[in-house]
């Protein structure tokens, strides 16, 4: 059976380097094939855009993996919406650290 895939906030990508993860956050800028989120813990991540993105709401999930800059390389994306509690995503976020076995 395929590993899930774990949930990061911005604090955690160095643990994450050359991993699928996913990460969701809110939308901050678009700047040619690059994004720049801020992740549910509020820090601001790069995303580095696949080109087929349909980013078309405030907040959003990426999966991809974690670049050795620690920006993210987009593999696929899903729009979250335009109210979206990243307080609340942030805790999922933690407690997928503490008991990784809840999301096996």
């Amino acid at each position: 059976m395929e590993k899930p895939t774990p949930r990061i906030n911005s604090n955690l990508r160095e643990k994450y380097v050359d991993q699928t993860v996913r990460i969701c956050g809110k939308v901050i800028s678009f700047s040619g094939d690059t994004a720049v989120i801020q992740a549910s813990d509020g820090g601001q991540v790069l995303v580095k855009l696949n080109g087929e993105n349909q980013w078309g709401t405030k907040f959003i999930e990426v999966i991809g993996r974690v670049e050795k800059d620690f920006s993210v390389m987009e593999f696929k994306s899903c729009n979250l919406g335009e109210n979206f509690d990243l307080d609340l995503a942030n805790k999922v976020v933690e407690y997928g650290q503490k008991c990784p076995e809840l999301f096996d």
